[in-house]
């Protein structure tokens, strides 16, 4: 249960970052388009689920 609960934890803080970063990027040149496109969608529902699956686990292990 500790190893799923720290690889979310993880995926959280790496998607958190890059989304970041591309909100960063898409401000100084906003022809590249990183925010509006499919993968960012994918991986912005990814940031989601792992977020509500972290927030759940912690939640019922300090229970």
């Amino acid at each position: 249960m500790n190893n799923v609960l720290n690889l979310l934890r993880h995926t959280t803080v790496i998607l958190a970052l890059m989304f970041l970063t591309f909100l960063a990027l898409d401000q100084f040149n906003p022809l590249m388009n990183f925010i509006d496109n499919d993968i960012s969608r994918w991986l912005l529902a990814l940031l989601c689920v792992s977020g509500i699956g972290e927030s759940l686990l912690s939640w019922r292990e300090s229970k």
